[in-house]
């Protein structure tokens, strides 16, 4: 299509979005010849204030020679393009992006270009915004990461005295049957159960630098060391039905970890049930789910785990589990069960289900009975 067929200042003049029409002269550069109100509305020059001008005679300095560049490139080649500049308007700077499209002559030659202009400030903006907040979120992850890893480092040796305790307590105690004895042993076990753990945050540490193997093991069994920690007391009901699978366990352990203890310590009653099962989902994949029935996730948090942006009631122990699991190449999600009460979490870790019988404990029976 000619432009030359219609009249050009009343034609632009009608198109709300900013447009300018560039003449392709004999020395080959781009002289504007067209600069409708929308143009003029926008930058605040006046169509008399352009036209005959070139780019670089409109706009002082860098600017001006880059769009010149920009024009001339575009009635060289005679294809359509696009640029972004930033331009010192009085509202302020403002980023532009400008498309050029190229009209032909009888001979294929480039006569004109006809330009479009965006504002895309608040797009650049939003951008911006968002590099910004995954930078300081990753910051705060990665400093996250290394407390936890010298915290882990530090707590070993506590740990190790609980234990040393333990034994000084024992010797040459005479039992009263008051149940003083088993308040020591359950104070050995948790000191025992602990280093163990901190032992597997410190292997998941090494797993964030280099690659780790899948581990066979009883899930249940893992679920039961944890439980020692957190309820030496077996106030709570922790359930977990015996399934033998191959994931990454560290990996697994430092999740189910903080679910638990987030379960148990906003549960708001005196005794939480919490059932935990490993089943095998897409092919490659494990589905572990987590369910409880205290007073649940607040509404941010449960947005956070279905991929929604962190906030600060989501806390940066989700913040850690979703990002264990997402670099995992797994996935996570929460909702409230049909009944309203508690939280069901469903998260998704490469892994295998293994098809033999698990023979540590019946399969019928849920892991409630540490001590037994």
């Amino acid at each position: 299509m000619r432009f030359d067929q219609f009249d050009p200042f009343e034609v632009l003049d009608a198109v709300a979005t900013p447009v300018f029409v560039l003449e392709i002269i004999k020395s080959g550069e781009a002289v504007y010849s067209g600069w409708n109100r929308a143009a003029a509305e926008i930058s605040g020059m006046a169509a008399g204030d352009v036209l005959g001008k070139t780019a670089q005679e409109v706009y002082p300095g860098r600017l001006g020679r880059s769009a010149s560049e920009k024009h001339k490139i575009a009635a060289i080649s005679g294809q359509r393009c696009s640029y972004e500049v930033t331009l010192p308007l009085a509202s302020g700077d403002r980023n532009i992006r400008t498309t050029l499209t190229p009209l032909f002559d009888c001979d294929g030659q480039v006569t004109q270009l006809v330009g479009t202009s965006q504002d895309i400030t608040d797009e650049r903006n939003s951008a911006m915004t968002q590099i910004r907040t995954a930078t300081h979120v990753e910051t705060i992850a990665s400093e996250m990461e290394q407390f936890i890893t010298m915290a882990a480092h530090d707590l070993r040796t506590p740990m190790r005295n609980v234990q040393q305790l333990a034994d000084l307590l024992r010797d040459g105690f005479h039992d009263l049957g008051d149940g003083k004895l088993e308040i020591i042993d359950l104070l050995e076990e948790v000191g025992i159960k602990a280093t163990s753990l901190i032992s597997d945050v410190l292997a998941y540490a090494r797993t964030t630098i280099t690659e780790t193997e899948a581990e066979a093991f009883n899930i249940a069994d893992l679920v039961a060391d944890i439980a020692a920690v957190i309820d030496p007391r077996d106030v709570h009901r922790i359930e977990c039905r015996p399934a033998q699978i191959s994931t990454d366990k560290p990996v697994l352990q430092v999740i189910l970890r903080n679910l638990i203890d987030n379960a148990v310590k906003h549960s708001g009653k005196s005794q939480v049930s919490i059932r935990i099962e490993a089943t095998q989902a897409a092919r490659g994949d494990l589905s572990i789910t987590v369910e409880d029935d205290g007073q649940g996730f607040k509404d941010p948090q449960i947005a956070f785990l279905a991929g929604g942006s962190f906030q600060y009631e989501t806390g940066f122990g989700l913040l850690g589990i979703r990002r264990l699991v997402q670099a995992r190449g797994g996935d996570i999600h929460a909702k409230r069960p049909q009944g309203g009460q508690g939280t069901f979490i469903q998260l998704s870790l490469p892994g295998t289900l293994s098809l033999r019988p698990c023979f540590g404990r019946a399969p019928e029976q849920m892991i409630s009975d540490r001590a037994s």
